[in-house]
């Protein structure tokens, strides 16, 4: 299941958290996503969190919650 299944994907509150700090000039969100990315199936000490599902606080947020296709 590990070899077929990423354990990090790109979700949209992660996005978007980038995305914020690069509206501040903080590019190190996007880095870390970029870097995390490269591998997403291999298990990397230090980003479980970013492996974690959709906290609470995103659910309602703009750009955090999930879009359908017809969106």
């Amino acid at each position: 299941m590990n070899r077929v299944n990423p354990k990090y994907v790109l979700r949209n509150y992660l996005a978007q958290q980038a995305i914020d700090a690069l509206e501040q000039g903080d590019a190190s969100i996007a880095e870390r996503l970029m870097a995390v990315l490269q591998r997403p199936y291999d298990e990397q000490a230090g980003h479980d969190e970013l492996a974690d599902r959709r906290p609470e606080w995103a659910r309602h947020r703009p750009g955090c919650s999930a879009l359908s296709c017809s969106s």
